[in-house]
């Protein structure tokens, strides 16, 4: 689906500029978005990341080659290093691309398809606002990323060209992916998909509405925030202390490991004793294997030896700056070994500082992000005063109450088309019966016992093959590895018992509890919270009048945006409850419930507002705590009306 200037989808942004047409002033772009601004500037700030990771595994290599004489981590590391570079090469390019298309031309709302296949490859299909106007895009992006073009509102951002490619983002522009078209045959096989099919008849989002400063009868002062949103400011080097820290101690990790294995091949030579001191050591000439040349030094001769004369066995380090020194079975005569254990200490000291404080620092920062957020959408749109199915004028819902929230959370089910999957299986949950914990799939991912249970399993294989006799040698790397391995499994593990394993007990135990609280609900989960999953809006049940629909003596035909049936809007929400994705990896989103309906709502154990939702005989386990709505408090209703999405 092209247009003239090969975008995808024209008539859906009516009026919108186009890459490269030469629209410029006052028409607003894809960049003129500050949250655009942002995820382009974080894209552009992981250049930074790239080539830091692959300088440090060439330096690494480097230091090797000259301070360890080479070994099996030399190719490895180096070869690592050069990735990295040529990935940081690749993505700075890329960077480059981004920004020409994002100043170029507007964002493009679109129903979207993902298509997955394996562990990392997707397509994403667009769909066009015409019969048969499809674009198939190839994304470039890692598997970790792939949830932010499967999300549940089924609504992906486009900007740029249906020949050479573009961007991608979930609605509100906030994440940047880069993605080409699907050419010839395959591109027509995807097209034919059932799930591609089934898209085109879904209705046509909304537009997004980029506002070009200066030019939309806002103030300068309004203005300025924004743009200065997008301004590239220096951080303080502080902030990545803990990313230099563990790169310095994965060097001296690396620094160390070399030693330990060029240690193994240090040459043994003959000593003749030519004299004798009166601390124990030997005078004794020998010939060095590396240039020939006699050299004459003191080693530890055998205390049991009886006359001055005689010979001995030694070895010679052979890496620098070490490199000549002689030493004896018990390594006495150098100082490299003490170096060794030194430098690989402080290694696994400041790798382990690195991760515990980058983790902490990581989890910190996540909380203030979630504190802090913008909303991008207030809610909810009120819908127009337009003509019902029968000719008359339907009357408008009041804003904040359950029809309009109702009649939003309908638009969005619509949106989002079937589910490709079915949804994952809830395991032995029944009502009237306990539920242990350890035996239901989604109570385990929230105690969070997957990783440090891989991580101290790897690790404990290694040190038991490392340990057994007669058994391989275990290759240093792998030894490296499982030391990095045990120290993510234990700060796993610490937080697994101190936050994860006591949640999910108190999730099973909530999940059955008795005396259950029937509420409405209208389910969102479209917008700016899309990303922290769905969102129940609880209202009390008896708060929407359910009559004959008989006002002013003749019955009311429900037109776009009302329900049938509803002769109140009733009262505004009473809480809120974001709900855990219930699907598999492939389709998280798959077996959402019913846009609007009733819940119970299962908890309140111990005095704390942690609620499991049933839903048509399935619970939906909780994503965060209940939040109370005080509606006789103006000041909660517009935060929440901040909060909650609005309208795709």
């Amino acid at each position: 689906m092209t247009d003239d200037a090969g975008r995808p989808g024209a008539g859906a942004g009516a009026g919108a500029a186009v890459p490269g047409s030469g629209a410029v002033g006052t028409t607003p772009v894809a960049l003129d978005l500050p949250e655009t601004a942002e995820a382009l500037e974080r894209y552009r700030a992981s250049v930074r990341r790239w080539f830091g990771g692959g300088a440090a595994g060439v330096c690494s290599a480097v230091i090797i080659a000259v301070f360890a004489g080479g070994g099996s981590l030399l190719p490895t590391l180096g070869g690592f290093g050069g990735a990295l570079l040529l990935g940081g090469v690749v993505v700075r390019s890329r960077a480059r691309r981004m920004r020409r298309v994002l100043s170029g031309g507007p964002w493009v709302a679109h129903t979207s398809v993902t298509l997955l296949s394996g562990t990392s490859g997707a397509v994403v299909v667009l769909s066009g606002p015409g019969p048969g106007e499809l674009l198939a895009l190839t994304p470039f992006t890692t598997q970790w990323r792939l949830h932010l073009l499967n999300g549940p509102a089924g609504v992906l951002w486009w900007c740029g060209y249906a020949r050479t490619g573009g961007v991608l983002a979930p609605p509100g522009g906030t994440e940047l992916i880069w993605a080409r078209p699907v050419r010839s045959r395959r591109a027509r096989s995807i097209a034919a998909r059932p799930q591609v099919v089934g898209a085109q008849a879904r209705p046509l989002p909304r537009q997004p509405q980029i506002t070009v400063h200066g030019t939309s009868g806002e103030s300068a002062d309004s203005a300025a925030p924004a743009m200065e949103s997008g301004a590239r400011t220096r951080r303080p080097w502080w902030r990545g202390i803990f990313r230099w820290v563990l790169v310095v101690g994965c060097l001296l990790v690396a620094l160390a490991t070399g030693w330990s294995e060029a240690s193994d091949h240090d040459p043994l030579v003959d000593l003749t004793v030519i004299g004798e001191r009166s601390d124990g050591r030997c005078v004794v000439r020998w010939t060095d294997p590396f240039d020939g040349r006699k050299r004459t030094g003191l080693f530890h001769c055998a205390p049991y030896r009886g006359s001055v004369e005689g010979y001995e066995s030694g070895f010679i380090v052979s890496y620098p700056p070490f490199k000549g020194d002689l030493y004896d079975s018990e390594l006495r005569g150098t100082s490299a070994f003490a170096a060794m254990d030194i430098v690989g200490v402080g290694g696994l000291a400041l790798v382990a500082a690195g991760v515990v404080g980058g983790a902490g620092r990581f989890v910190v920062r996540t909380r203030r992000r979630r504190a802090e957020r913008v909303p991008r959408h207030p809610l909810p749109d009120r819908p127009s005063a337009a003509a019902g199915r029968d000719g008359r004028p339907h009357r408008e819902p009041s804003a904040g109450t359950y029809v309009a929230y109702a009649a939003v959370a309908e638009r969005q089910s619509r949106m989002r088309g079937p589910d490709p999957v079915r949804p994952q299986p809830v395991g032995s949950v029944r009502v009237g019966q306990e539920v242990r914990w350890w035996r239901v799939s989604a109570l385990r991912r929230i105690a969070g016992i997957g990783a440090p249970v891989f991580s101290l399993g790897y690790s404990g294989a290694i040190a038991v093959l490392s340990w057994v006799p007669d058994s391989d040698e275990v290759p240093v790397m792998m030894q490296g590895v499982a030391v990095l391995s045990a120290v993510f499994g234990l700060l796993t593990a610490w937080q697994a018992i101190g936050s994860g394993v006591p949640t999910a007990r108190r999730l099973a135990r909530a999940v059955v509890a008795p005396e259950p609280r029937i509420r409405r609900y209208a389910l969102l989960y479209a917008g700016s919270g899309a990303a922290d999953g769905p969102l129940l809006v609880l209202f009390p049940a008896e708060g929407v009048g359910e009559g004959t629909g008989e006002a002013s003596g003749e019955k009311q035909t429900a037109g776009a945006g009302e329900i049938p049936g509803v002769v109140d809007d009733g009262p505004p929400p009473e809480g809120l409850l974001r709900l855990l994705p219930p699907g598999p990896d492939k389709c998280p989103w798959a077996g959402l419930p019913a846009p609007t309906g009733t819940v119970e709502l299962r908890g309140w154990l111990d005095g704390k507002p942690l609620v499991v939702a049933w839903i048509e005989g399935r619970p939906y386990w909780p994503a965060d705590l209940y939040r109370n709505v005080d509606p006789s408090d103006p000041g909660a209703l517009e935060s929440l009306a901040d909060m909650v999405p609005g309208p795709v």
